[in-house]
C-alpha cells in the first residue's frame, strides 16, 4: 500500500511542469486587459486631481475670495495650460459665495473608448470651501 502511494505521488509531481501554454496566454491577456484600462483611465483622475489641487489652494490661499468667477476660471486655465492638461471645459468650474466664502465646484464628465464599442465614462462632481 506505501510503495502505491509513493508511485502515485511521484508519478503526480512527473506531470506538473508549470504553467501550460494556455494559462500563460490567458495570464498575459489578462494582465494587458488591467494595463490597458488602467493607462487609459488613471490620466482622468490625475486631471482631476491637479484641478481640485488648484481650486483648492485659491481658496485656502484667501485669492477665491476677491475674485470672481471669470477671474477664477482664468487662473485655473493658466495652471492647466502650464501643467499641460487639455480635454477640460473651463465652464464646468463654477464659484458662488456662500455667507461672504468662495465655494467652488467642479462637475464634468470625461469619457474613453477602451476596444470596438467599450468606453468608460468617468463622472467627477467636487465641492471645495
Amino acid at each position: 500500500m506505501k510503495q502505491t502511494m509513493k508511485q502515485l505521488k511521484h508519478k503526480d509531481l512527473r506531470l506538473q511542469k508549470g504553467v501550460s501554454k494556455f494559462g500563460l496566454l490567458m495570464l498575459f491577456i489578462l494582465i494587458a486587459g488591467f494595463l490597458t484600462f488602467g493607462l487609459k483611465v488613471a490620466p482622468f483622475y490625475v486631471d482631476h486631481n491637479m484641478i481640485a489641487v488648484i481650486c483648492e489652494e485659491l481658496i485656502e490661499n484667501g485669492n477665491a475670495a476677491s475674485m470672481s468667477q471669470s477671474d477664477v476660471r482664468e487662473r485655473v486655465s493658466n495652471s492647466l495650460r502650464i501643467n499641460d492638461i487639455d480635454g477640460f471645459d473651463i465652464s464646468d468650474i463654477k464659484m458662488r459665495k456662500v455667507n461672504d466664502l468662495p465655494v467652488i465646484t467642479i462637475a464634468y464628465e470625461r469619457r474613453v473608448n477602451i476596444a470596438g464599442n467599450l468606453d468608460v465614462f468617468a463622472s467627477f462632481d467636487t465641492v471645495l470651501q
